[in-house]
C-alpha cells in the first residue's frame, strides 16, 4: 500500500480512466456516453473516459483481495499528485490521503 494510503478506502479501485479518441468530445457522442454512466474529462494528456466499474479484486471491506499478486500498475499508483487529484475529482470530494513531497513522484 502506498505511504499515506488509508486502509479500506479503495476509491482508486472503484473506476477506471481510459484515454479515448478526441472525437468522443462531440456533444452528441458525449451525451450518449454520459447516458451509459461514463463521464468524459479533458486532462493535460487528452480526453479520458471515467468508467464506474469496480475492480473484481476489490473486497467488500475496500481492501485488495490479491494484494501480493496485484498488477504493476496497481503497485505504482498513484505516481503523481495529479493522480491523487484525479481520484478526488472522480469521487467528488477529498478522499485520497496519499501525499507527495513537492516535485517528487513515486514509481
Amino acid at each position: 500500500m502506498p505511504d499515506g494510503c488509508t486502509p479500506g478506502c479503495g476509491a482508486c479501485c472503484r473506476w477506471i480512466a481510459l484515454q479515448v479518441n478526441p472525437q468522443y468530445d462531440n456533444p452528441d457522442i458525449a451525451r450518449w456516453i454520459g447516458l451509459h454512466g461514463i463521464r468524459l474529462q479533458r486532462r493535460d494528456a487528452g480526453l479520458f473516459a471515467y468508467i464506474p466499474t469496480p475492480c473484481s479484486a476489490l473486497g467488500d471491506d475496500g481492501m485488495c483481495t490479491i494484494y501480493e499478486e496485484r498488477p504493476e500498475v496497481c503497485r505504482i499508483f498513484p505516481t503523481s499528485e495529479a493522480e491523487v487529484v484525479m481520484v478526488d475529482e472522480y469521487v467528488g470530494e477529498k478522499v485520497c490521503t496519499v501525499k507527495f513531497e513537492e516535485g517528487v513522484t513515486s514509481g
